[in-house]
């Protein structure tokens, strides 16, 4: 019996190695993609007429770019999908054989792994240039773990819609960039224009931003809040996406 159960585990385990592994196999293609946070994080945490940094400010930031990270990490690395199901990726896997329940976790644990590093990478390096505390590590990485598990669900869902890749780099732009600006990371959603915030609030971005932020204060019931918010986000965005996958590959 563990047997059984443990042979799609491993083979969700070797799917997500093997996406995970090709995609640090170009340096360039992780620099380029760390490149982006860590220009916004540098352009934005100057404020205009200023000779350097803005301490205030860069505390306000550092946790939204982080947030902002895993969500470009995480439905990157889905776009896997959309290249393996045009060049029929898919088939071959299938016909090893392996369960279309394997491959789908495979794919989100890949993307969710990948959201997880590139947040971690930016909360490096923005502790250690601007010196933006952080009360509980613990609840930190709770945050980026449960929004790198929803963005993979909104990546799935993009990639499973999409019926070749470029048409899912489009998807997914017209999705991340608007996400970016209103799930208040560069500007407090409570400062936005109506109707600004009620979008803000239906956005997961927005709840990982200040879960984040509430981290550094150690502010527990904003933070559980805030993650209740992400499970749900996470559930709903994967479920969704597991049965757009499980539709295209048992056709």
């Amino acid at each position: 019996m563990k047997v059984k159960l443990l042979t799609p585990l491993i083979q969700s385990i070797y799917i997500a190695e093997n996406d995970l592994r090709q995609s640090f196999k170009s340096v360039r293609h992780v620099v380029w993609s760390l490149l982006f946070p860590i220009f916004m994080m540098f352009t934005f945490s100057f404020r205009y007429g200023a000779t350097g940094p803005d301490p205030t400010f860069s505390t306000f930031l550092i946790p939204g770019i982080v947030g902002m990270t895993a969500m470009f990490g995480s439905i990157n690395e889905t776009m896997s999908i959309v290249w393996d199901k045009s060049l029929g990726v898919f088939d071959r896997i299938l016909a090893a054989p392996v369960s279309s329940t394997s491959i789908i976790v495979g794919k989100t644990i890949a993307g969710a792994v990948m959201g997880v590093i590139s947040a971690l990478v930016l909360l490096v390096i923005g502790s250690l240039l601007f010196s933006v505390p952080f009360a509980n590590i613990g609840f930190v990485l709770l945050i980026i773990v449960l929004a790198s598990f929803s963005f993979t669900g909104i990546g799935t869902i993009i990639s499973g819609l999409a019926s070749e890749p470029r048409e899912a780099m489009m998807l997914s732009n017209l999705l991340r960039f608007p996400m970016m600006f209103l799930g208040g990371v560069f500007f407090s959603v409570d400062a936005m224009p109506l109707p600004l915030p009620y979008i803000s609030k239906a956005l997961p971005l927005t709840y990982a931003t200040e879960a984040l932020r509430a981290a550094m204060s150690g502010d527990i019931t904003v933070i559980l809040l805030d993650a209740i918010v992400l499970v749900a986000y996470m559930v709903g965005t994967m479920i969704v996406g597991s049965k757009i996958l499980m539709k295209l590959m048992t056709r």
